[in-house]
């Protein structure tokens, strides 16, 4: 892994050197942190005087599409004055892999890494480091209360496509909760995005009203009630033909299993030359897999054409119902974007809605 300050050894490439041009940053960093400065305001000194980001230092593009360049956050400074590395050490075993069927790996505890001391030459001193420590461990705080409401997750900035989060703010004795753009919160010093502050209750009220709105046009015009129908009866075909495909799907790799089981015992007789084998065995394998991938992408198709089926019944009941749950909602929409101008785009999971409210 690259850790920005040091550079791969021409002589070894499994020991790190400083780096001399970038070396400095990192020190500037732990010098301002040890002299109070907090990581947020370290962000902006360096954003300001145009000092390369991590990105940057190894040569990865760190603009963004509408041509705007990243600055340094908080994270990013937090991050490398945790680092054992800057004190010499290297630290193994960080992350792990949930399963060896999933890509997704886990952060590991700092107790449970491997730390080996002395292995290259140190940015940071010991003094240093435990000093940073001590004041970043004062500056945290433990949240004692977490916010669950409706639109969790589901709403976003139409801008910057990031998600909008709750925020309290309290005044003559009285809180009242506000969404913000994710993007301007983390990095309100970029401007990369805007506030887009907007009454959360207020802002699902309006929400809501638009969902319901667009339920009851659905089932009161005989045109979408039609529509309904011919897509349940569109579906009900789709999955009789998908799963006939599935079965014969399975039948062909059975059959390709036994060939393939087959020319081995040929093999182990003499019967089959190795080579013969190999290419056989090759052809047979690319053909399973081919045949796998597509059973695969059936199966998908088939449990999101089972979703759809009760759409009638879902819009019926989010319609009916006097107060929504997050569970009905989540089975109508997919996402909902606000823009700075407070206008609404609500996506359902169901593109007979999306289609039919844009005409």
């Amino acid at each position: 892994m690259r850790h920005i300050g040091y550079k791969k050894d021409p002589e070894d490439n499994n020991h790190y050197i400083p780096d001399p041009d970038v070396a400095p940053i990192v020190k500037r960093i732990f010098m301002l942190s040890r002299n109070g400065t907090r990581s947020t305001e370290i962000g902006k000194i360096l954003t300001n005087e145009k000092t390369l980001v991590p990105a940057e230092i190894v040569g990865n593009n760190h603009v963004r599409k509408d041509g705007i360049r990243r600055g340094w956050n908080s994270n990013t400074i937090n991050r490398i004055l945790q680092n054992v590395t800057y004190l010499g050490h290297v630290s193994n075993g960080n992350m792990k892999k949930v399963s060896y069927k999933s890509k997704k790996t886990l952060i590991m505890p700092k107790e449970e890494r491997i730390i080996v001391k002395n292995m290259h030459t140190a940015l940071i001193d010991q003094e240093t480091f435990d000093i940073v420590q001590d004041m970043i461990a004062s500056r945290k705080y433990v949240r004692v209360k977490t916010y669950d409401w409706l639109l969790k997750g589901i709403i976003s900035c139409k801008e910057c496509g990031k998600k909008l989060s709750v925020a309290p703010q309290k005044k003559n004795g009285k809180t009242t909760f506000y969404v913000r753009c994710n993007t301007y919160g983390s990095n309100t010093h970029l401007g990369i995005c805007t506030p887009h502050s907007n009454n959360l209750e207020k802002l699902t009220k309006v929400i809501l009203e638009q969902i319901k709105t667009r339920c009851q046009e659905f089932l009161r015009e005989e045109k979408y009630q039609k529509l309904g129908e011919n897509a349940i009866d569109k579906i009900q075909r789709n999955k009789y033909n998908v799963k006939g495909e599935i079965l014969v799907i399975e039948k062909k790799i059975k059959e390709l299993n036994n060939r393939i089981d087959q020319i081995y015992e040929d093999k182990c007789k003499g019967v089959l030359q190795n080579e013969d084998f190999i290419r056989l065995s090759s052809k047979y394998a690319e053909t399973r897999k081919t045949l796998e991938e597509r059973a695969e992408q059936l199966e998908r198709m088939d449990e999101k054409e089972e979703r759809q089926i009760d759409i009638g019944q879902i819009v019926k009941e989010f319609v009916e119902l006097k107060e929504i749950t997050r569970t009905m909602l989540v089975s109508l929409v997919e996402k909902v974007e606000v823009s700075e101008s407070k206008e609404v785009t609500i996506h359902y999971r169901f593109n007979i809605l999306n289609a039919d409210e844009k005409k």
